[in-house]
């Protein structure tokens, strides 16, 4: 699983608000590189919104087949 928002605590250290993760389908290594694939018959909101994600916090572009 790749982390795109840590779980938030309070000062207590109660969990406020759960980690948001991305389990791609398939990830490998191609010429030195980590690829990272996802099958998706239908691209929800939720998982354009973990695409993006996965750009911005872990410089991944996942692709897609």
């Amino acid at each position: 699983p790749y982390i795109l928002v840590p779980a938030q605590r309070d000062s207590d250290g109660k969990l406020i608000e759960r980690q948001i993760k991305y389990i791609a389908d398939f990830v490998y290594e191609k010429n030195g590189k980590e690829i990272v694939e996802d099958a998706k018959g239908m691209k929800t909101q939720v998982y354009i919104i973990k695409r993006k994600l996965m750009l911005h916090v872990h410089g991944i572009r996942v692709v897609e087949v």
